[in-house]
C-alpha cells in the first residue's frame, strides 16, 4: 500500500484497550510487588513508609549472586522481573509463530531467558537450561530431574497465561484454551498444581476479557465455582509425547490423572474459602482472607494458592482495580509480584486502561508492552508465521558482549540488540567483579545481563601451592600445563550471574545442578588428576565454603564421578573415577 495511504485497522478479538489494560496493570503489578517480595533495602524514602502502599515506583537495591558471588544491582523505577519477561516470551511466541508458538517458546524464548531473566524461579530456570542443552525437563541426565520436574507445583506458569487468554478469546470453546495452557505450563512444571492453577487464571481472564458488562461483588469468584468442569477439565493432549508419559510412570505414586483430579478438587476448596472471605462485604479482612488461602504460608507460591488469591482481590476491588492490585504488591509475606503481576492482568481484562493511574503507564518498555497486547488481541487469524530460528547460545552472546563493548548483538538467526555497557555492579566479595549490559530489541523491549568474573587467585597463592613437596599431605601440585593455562587466562572462571540464592539447606540442594556444579566439575578434574585429594584442599583452591563444597562432592560421589578412598570423618580423600 503506497505511503500516506490510511491502512485498514485489524480487527481483534477482544477490545484493544482491554489487553493493554491487562498487559500494562500486569508489568506494573510486578514492578511494584518485586521489592517487596523481601522487606530489602526501598531508594526514595525511609523508615516503615518504604513498605506502605503507594502508586508510584521507586528504585530499590537487590542482592544478587547468591551466597558465593554476591552482588548488589540497583533496579529502577517501573522495572519488572520474570513474571512480564515470561508474559511477553509466551506473547511474541503466539504473535509471530502461529501454529509453532510452542516450539517457538521452549526452544528459542526459554533458552534466550536464561541470558536476561530477573528473579526466575528455580523450576522454569531449570527447564530452560534442559531446553537450551537441546533435552527436556523430564529427560535430563540428573538423577532426580525427573522427580523434580515432576514436583514442580509453583506458580510460575499462572504467571504467564495472559496472552493465551486474550489470543483465545475469540474462541467460544474453553478447552482449546485449557489445552494450550497446560501445553505451555509443561514445559517447565511437571505438578498438576502449577498447571490447575494456570488453566484457573486462564479461564477468569479468558472468561473477563469476553464479558460486555460490569462484574458484580464477588462474581468472579462464583463463576469460577461453578464452572470448575471447564479449567478442571483433564486435557486430552499428549504433554509431552511417551518420554512425558513413561517419565511421569516412573516418579509418580498414582496415575497421573487421579492426581489432577485431586488438585482440582484443592482449587475449588481454595475458591471456596475466598467466596466464604467475599460473603463478609466490606467488613471483610483481605489479609486474614488471603492468610486463609494460605498466601503467608509455606505454600504460597503454589500454583492453586496464587491463583485464588488473585482471583479474590479482582472479585473484592472490581469496583475500584487500583487497589487490588495495590494490595497484592504490598502484602508483605506473600509472593507479592506474581501475585499483583496475575491480580492486575485479571483486573485489566474487566477493566480495560481507562482506571490505570499515570505512573504505570509508563513501567518499563510500555510502548513495546501495548504495541504486542495489540498483536494478541487480533488473535489467530492475525498471528504471523515467521520461522522459529536458531538462538545464540548464551556463552557466544557473553563473549559477544565481552569483546566488543557497545555494539550490536547477535541474539539469533535474525534477532540483534544493540548492547550499552553499563557501570559494574557493586560487588560484595572481593573475589569477583560483576559487569552490565542494558540491551534494547529493535522492537522497543530492555534486557539487563550480568556476567560474575572470579579473580584469578594471587601469584603467591599460586606459587606456595606449586612449592609443596609431592609426597606432602593433601592436594598434589598441578602440572605444568594446567598452570601455564590457567596464567594465560586474565580470568580463571566466568560464568553468567548466578540467581540470588538463599541460605536455607534445600537451596544449597538446588544449586547443585546449575552452571556453578558445572564450572565445580570442571576445576575438580584438574584437581584430581595426579590421584587423591582432601576435601579441606579443594575448597580452598575452588574458593567454596565447606558447606556447599561437601553438597557438591557427595553429588559426584553418587554420580559415580569421583569415589572415597577413606571413610574417616573430616580426612577422607578423594579420587578420580568417571570424572576424568
Amino acid at each position: 500500500m503506497p505511503d500516506g495511504v490510511a491502512r485498514p485497522a485489524l480487527e481483534t478479538v477482544v477490545p484493544l484497550a482491554k489487553a493493554e489494560g491487562a498487559f500494562l496493570a500486569l508489568a506494573a503489578g510486578d514492578a511494584l510487588g518485586w521489592p517487596q517480595e523481601v522487606r530489602r533495602k526501598v531508594r526514595g524514602g525511609g523508615g516503615d513508609d518504604d513498605a506502605s502502599p503507594q502508586i508510584e515506583f521507586r528504585s530499590w537495591a537487590r542482592r544478587g549472586g547468591g551466597r558465593y558471588r554476591p552482588y548488589e544491582e540497583t533496579i529502577g523505577a517501573g522495572e519488572y522481573s520474570d513474571d512480564t519477561q515470561l508474559t511477553l516470551a509466551v506473547a511474541r511466541s503466539r504473535a509471530n509463530h502461529g501454529a509453532d508458538w510452542w516450539k517457538a517458546f521452549m526452544r528459542v524464548e526459554l533458552p534466550r531467558w536464561t541470558i536476561y531473566e530477573r528473579g526466575g524461579g528455580g523450576a522454569t530456570k531449570r527447564a530452560a537450561q534442559a531446553w537450551l542443552a537441546g533435552g527436556s525437563p523430564w529427560q535430563s541426565g540428573k538423577s532426580d530431574a525427573g522427580r523434580r520436574y515432576f514436583d514442580a507445583g509453583g506458580n510460575g506458569v499462572a504467571m504467564r497465561v495472559l496472552p493465551h487468554a486474550l489470543f483465545l478469546a475469540g474462541r467460544d470453546d474453553p478447552g482449546v484454551l485449557v489445552h494450550d495452557v497446560v501445553r505451555d505450563g509443561a514445559a517447565t512444571h511437571g505438578h498438576p498444581r502449577a498447571l490447575v492453577g494456570a488453566t484457573t487464571c486462564a479461564y477468569a481472564a479468558w472468561s473477563l476479557a469476553r464479558r460486555n458488562r460490569t462484574l458484580g461483588f464477588g462474581e468472579l469468584l462464583d463463576l469460577l465455582i461453578d464452572e470448575h468442569s471447564a479449567w478442571g477439565a483433564f486435557p486430552d493432549m499428549e504433554r509431552g509425547g511417551d518420554a512425558w508419559s513413561a517419565a511421569a510412570g516412573r516418579v509418580l505414586d498414582e496415575p497421573y490423572e487421579r492426581l489432577w483430579e485431586r488438585t482440582v478438587d484443592e482449587m475449588r476448596r481454595l475458591l471456596e474459602q475466598a467466596r466464604n472471605g467475599i460473603r463478609e462485604g466490606a467488613l471483610a479482612d483481605d489479609r486474614a482472607v488471603l492468610d486463609d488461602i494460605g498466601c503467608f504460608g509455606r505454600s504460597k507460591g503454589a500454583g492453586t494458592v496464587t491463583a485464588a488469591g488473585a482471583a479474590y482481590l479482582a472479585a473484592r476491588h472490581a469496583a475500584q482495580p487500583a487497589q487490588g492490585v495495590l494490595r497484592a504488591a504490598f502484602e508483605w509475606g506473600a509472593d507479592t509480584d506474581t501475585l499483583a503481576a496475575v491480580t492486575g492482568g485479571l483486573l485489566g481484562c474487566l477493566a480495560g486502561d481507562e482506571w490505570l493511574p499515570a505512573p504505570w503507564r509508563d513501567v518499563q518498555d510500555a510502548a513495546y508492552i501495548r504495541c504486542l497486547a495489540g498483536r494478541v488481541a487480533r488473535g489467530p487469524s492475525g498471528a504471523e508465521r515467521q520461522p522459529v530460528e536458531t538462538p545464540a547460545t548464551p556463552p557466544s552472546i557473553l563473549k559477544d558482549l565481552v569483546r566488543r563493548g557497545d555494539h550490536e548483538v547477535a541474539l539469533g538467526d535474525s534477532t540483534r540488540a544493540r548492547a550499552t555497557a553499563l557501570p559494574d555492579l557493586k560487588s560484595l566479595s572481593k573475589s569477583i567483579t560483576v559487569r552490565a549490559w542494558r540491551l534494547r530489541t529493535p522492537e522497543g523491549q530492555t534486557l539487563y545481563v550480568t556476567k560474575v568474573e572470579e579473580h584469578r587467585r594471587s601469584r603467591r597463592a599460586n606459587r606456595t601451592e606449586a612449592s609443596s613437596p609431592p609426597d606432602a599431605p593433601g592436594l598434589p601440585s598441578e602440572p605444568a600445563s594446567v598452570r601455564h593455562r590457567r596464567s594465560d587466562s586474565a580470568i580463571a572462571k566466568t560464568c553468567p550471574a548466578a540467581p540470588a540464592v538463599p541460605t536455607g539447606e534445600a537451596d544449597v540442594e538446588a544449586d547443585r545442578s546449575d552452571a556453578l556444579y558445572g564450572e565445580f566439575r570442571r576445576h575438580l578434574r584438574a584437581l584430581l588428576s595426579h590421584g587423591p585429594a582432601r576435601p579441606k584442599r579443594i575448597e580452598a583452591a575452588l574458593g567454596l565454603i565447606p558447606q556447599q563444597a561437601r553438597k557438591w562432592l557427595e553429588r559426584a560421589e553418587q554420580d559415580g564421578e569421583v569415589e572415597r578412598a577413606s571413610r574417616k570423618p573430616l580426612t577422607f580423600a578423594l579420587i578420580r573415577k568417571s570424572l576424568l
